[in-house]
C-alpha cells in the first residue's frame, strides 16, 4: 500500500468521526487532516530517521572502503610500476569479468604478483596480463564448478611457494602433489601443440603455471564463464551488482573517482539482474498458475479422499493414545499415590524436625522485642511525663496559676463560704421539716414512751453507775457560724502543710 491509498483509506476510516466533531464553518481542520498529517508526519520522521541511518552507514562503509582502497593501489604501484594504471583498469572492469570490487581485485593480485613477476623477469606489462588472466580463470573455475573462491585464491597463492597440495581445489581432475601439478603442465603442452602452439611448460616458473591452467580450463569450457554468466544469470548478475556497488561505495571516498561511470555501472548491472530475475518470476507465476488450473481439483479431491479415508485411523490413533494415557495412570496409581504420600510424609518430616529451630527463632523474636522494649524504657518514661507536665502546664498556663497552693487554697475558702450560705438558706426548711415531724397533736402517750420519760428511764439506769456524769449538748443552727469555723479548719490545715 502507497501513502496515497493509506491517505484515501484514511479519508474513508474517519468520515463518521468527522460528523460527529459538527459540520460548522468554524471547524478549520477535521479529525481526519489531523489524523492524515500526524500520520504523514510520523512517516516522514520515519523516512528520514532511515534516510540518516543509511547514510550514516554509508559513510562509514565508505570510509572503510576508501580507506582499503588507497593501501591497495600503494601496493599495486610498488609491485607493477609504470603498469599499475593497466592493474587499476582491470581492477575497475572486475566487477563484470570476475564478479570481484576493484579492492577484491587487487587484494588478490598482489598475493601472488611477487612470484608471477619474478618468473617474467620483471616485465611489469606482460605481469599486468598475467595477473588478470589469473584471476579470470579463478572467477571462471568459482562460477563453474562451484568452488568456493576463498579456496581457489588459496591455491594460487600456494602454487606461487611451490605448494601444490591445493590443486585439487580447482576441481580439473588433478590431485594436490608436484607430480599431479607436472602432469597438469604436460597436458597443457600437447593441448597446445594439438593446435600448432607449441609451449613448454615449466613447473619452476608460476608464469607457466598459470598459462597451462589456463590452456587446461579453456579445454573445459570454463574460460569466460564468469562474463557470460555476469550477463545472463541470477547469480551472477547479482555478484557483478554487488562488486559494482562495493566500487560505488569506494569512489564515494574517492576525490579522482569517476562517480558518473560508477553510478551507471552501478545501475546497469542492478538492470541486468532484473532482466535475468524477472523472468523466472514470470515463469514460476505462470507455472503455478497452471498447476492450480490444470491439477487444482484433482489435488483437492486427492486431498479430500485421503483425509476421509485416513481419518477414521487418525481418530482411531487418537482414541489409543488416551486409552493408553489412562491405562498407564491406572496401572501406576498406586505407584503415584505412594509417591505422593511418601512427599506429604517427607513435608512433615522436615518441618516437626525444623519445628525447634522454628520455636528458638519465635524464642529469639520474642527476646529480641522484649529487649528493645526495655532499651525504649527510659524513652517512654521521659514521652510520658514530657506528656504530663505538658498537661500540667497547659492547664496552668490557660487558667494563669503561678502559685498551684495559693489558688486552691482560695478554692477551699470559697467552698466553706458557699457552705455556711447553703446552710442559712436552707435552715428555715429544715427546721419547719423537723418541727412537723415533732408535732403530735393532743394525742397521750404513756411515761415510758414520751422522750421525758425515756431520758428518765436512762439517767435512772446510769445513776447506779457512780461518779461524774457529764452531758454536753451542742447545737449549732447558725450556718455562718458553721462555715466560718471550717474555713478557720482549713486554713489551719494548709499552715500545717506549710502552704
Amino acid at each position: 500500500m502507497n501513502l496515497l491509498d493509506l491517505f484515501v483509506k484514511i479519508s474513508v476510516d474517519t468520515s463518521e468521526v468527522d460528523k460527529n466533531l459538527g459540520d460548522t464553518k468554524e471547524k478549520a481542520l477535521s479529525f481526519g487532516d489531523v489524523l492524515k498529517a500526524n500520520i504523514a508526519g510520523q512517516a516522514i520522521v520515519a523516512g528520514v530517521k532511515a534516510v540518516a541511518g543509511a547514510v550514516k552507514n554509508i559513510g562509514a562503509a565508505a570510509i572503510q572502503s576508501y580507506g582499503e582502497y588507497e593501501q591497495l593501489v600503494g601496493g599495486v604501484e610498488t609491485l607493477f610500476k609504470s603498469s599499475a594504471d593497466t592493474v587499476m583498469q582491470y581492477a575497475a572492469n572486475a566487477y563484470q569479468t570476475a564478479g570481484m570490487s576493484a579492492n577484491e581485485y587487487m587484494t588478490t593480485v598482489t598475493a601472488f604478483s611477487a612470484s608471477l613477476l619474478q618468473s617474467m623477469g620483471g616485465d611489469t606489462d606482460a605481469a599486468a596480463e598475467k595477473a588478470n588472466l589469473a584471476i579470470t580463470d579463478m572467477s571462471d573455475n568459482a562460477n563453474k564448478m562451484g568452488t568456493d573462491m576463498q579456496s581457489i585464491q588459496n591455491a594460487y597463492q600456494g602454487f606461487a611457494k611451490q605448494n601444490y597440495t591445493m590443486l585439487d581445489n580447482l576441481k580439473l581432475g588433478y590431485g594436490g602433489t608436484k607430480e599431479e601439478m607436472q602432469r597438469l603442465l604436460d597436458d597443457a603442452n600437447a593441448l597446445n601443440a594439438a593446435q600448432g602452439n607449441y609451449t613448454n611448460y615449466t613447473i619452476s616458473s608460476y608464469a607457466d603455471i598459470v598459462d597451462a591452467i589456463h590452456t587446461v580450463q579453456t579445454e573445459m569450457g570454463i574460460t569466460g564463464t564468469t562474463q557470460l554468466e555476469a550477463s545472463t544469470t541470477i547469480q551472477g548478475s547479482i555478484a557483478s551488482m554487488k562488486a559494482a556497488y562495493d566500487n560505488f561505495i569506494t569512489g564515494l571516498g574517492d576525490e579522482n573517482a569517476d562517480m558518473a561511470e560508477l553510478i551507471t555501472n552501478l545501475l546497469g548491472s542492478a538492470v541486468t539482474v532484473a532482466e535475468n530475475l524477472l523472468p523466472v518470476v514470470e515463469r514460476v507465476l505462470e507455472n503455478i498458475g497452471v498447476v492450480v488450473q490444470e491439477k487444482g481439483p484433482e489435488m483437492i479431491e486427492k486431498f479430500v479422499g485421503y483425509a476421509v479415508e485416513k481419518l477414521p485411523q487418525v481418530i482411531e490413533l487418537g482414541m489409543k493414545m488416551v486409552l493408553a494415557i489412562v491405562s498407564g495412570l491406572a496401572d501406576n496409581l498406586p505407584q503415584i499415590v505412594r509417591s505422593v504420600l511418601d512427599m506429604m510424609a517427607t513435608i512433615v518430616k522436615t518441618f516437626v524436625s525444623s519445628l525447634p529451630d522454628i520455636v528458638d527463632v519465635g524464642k529469639q523474636i520474642v527476646k529480641g522485642l522484649w529487649e528493645g522494649i526495655k532499651a525504649m524504657g527510659s524513652w517512654i518514661k521521659n514521652k510520658v511525663g514530657n506528656f504530663f507536665s505538658g498537661i500540667v502546664s497547659g492547664v496552668k498556663s490557660k487558667l494563669g496559676i503561678h502559685s498551684p497552693s495559693r489558688v486552691f487554697a482560695g478554692i477551699g475558702e470559697n467552698m466553706a463560704l458557699g457552705l455556711g450560705e447553703g446552710w442559712d438558706n436552707e435552715y428555715d426548711s429544715i427546721k419547719r421539716g423537723i418541727t412537723g415531724g415533732l408535732d403530735f397533736g393532743t394525742a397521750q402517750i404513756g411515761a415510758e414512751q414520751s422522750f421525758g420519760g425515756q431520758m428518765r428511764s436512762a439517767l435512772s439506769s446510769l445513776s447506779g453507775m457512780g461518779g461524774d456524769i457529764h452531758i454536753v449538748v451542742q447545737s449549732v443552727l447558725d450556718g455562718k457560724v458553721i462555715g466560718e469555723t471550717a474555713y478557720k479548719y482549713n486554713r489551719q490545715l494548709q499552715r500545717a502543710m506549710g502552704v
